[in-house]
C-alpha cells in the first residue's frame, strides 16, 4: 500500500512537500496499513471548507486502486488523526 499526504493552505497558502509512505518499505508498515485500511473504510470527511484552514489530501493507493480523501484536520476522525500523526513522524 502507498500513501501520500499533502498539506497546503492556510492564511499564506502555502504548500509543503508531500510525505510519501510504501508501507511494504517501512518497518511498522503492517500497522500502518491496516490504519489506512480503516480510513477507508470512514464517511467521507469534510474538506477544508473556509479560504484560510489548512487543509489535507491523502492519496491511499492499494489493489482497488487510488483512493483520494481531501479532508481538514481539526474535523477529521481519530483514525485519519492517527494516520496523518504516524505519516509525520516517518517523515521526521
Amino acid at each position: 500500500m502507498k500513501l501520500m499526504l499533502e498539506r497546503g493552505g492556510g492564511i499564506a497558502g502555502l504548500r509543503k512537500p508531500p510525505i510519501a509512505v510504501d508501507t511494504a518499505m517501512v518497518s511498522d508498515g503492517a500497522a500502518l496499513a491496516a490504519l489506512a485500511s480503516r480510513v477507508l473504510a470512514l464517511p467521507a470527511p469534510a474538506g477544508a471548507d473556509a479560504p484560510d484552514q489548512v487543509g489535507y489530501t491523502l492519496t491511499i493507493t492499494d489493489d482497488g486502486g487510488p483512493h483520494v480523501i481531501d479532508f481538514a484536520l481539526g474535523t477529521a476522525p481519530a483514525d485519519l488523526r492517527a494516520l496523518v500523526s504516524a505519516l509525520r513522524k516517518l517523515a521526521t
